[in-house]
């Protein structure tokens, strides 16, 4: 997605809108699927999902017009506390 990161944020939000119209879709469906977080940095977009399987968020991707080119299941969230007064 060559350029992502300098597109203009109603673009993005746009993009965003018809995902999650997407996921309400799926849902309606039975599919257990959720769109957490997504980042965009350089040239993509990186997604954050609780599924029940990879094969939906590829579904997701699909139907939404999107590309998931690589799927990695997080095993462990480490949560940092970067808060702290010195």
């Amino acid at each position: 997605m060559t350029g992502v990161s300098g597109a203009p944020k109603h673009e993005l939000d746009k993009a965003g809108k018809a995902s999650e119209a997407v996921l309400i879709e799926m849902r309606a469906e039975g599919k257990e699927i959720q769109q957490e977080q997504s980042y965009v940095a350089g040239d993509a977009i990186y997604c954050i999902y609780h599924a029940a399987s990879a094969d939906l968020i590829r579904e997701h991707a699909e139907r939404s017009n999107g590309v998931a080119t690589e799927i990695t299941e997080i095993a462990t969230l480490i949560k940092h506390n970067t808060s702290v007064v010195s």
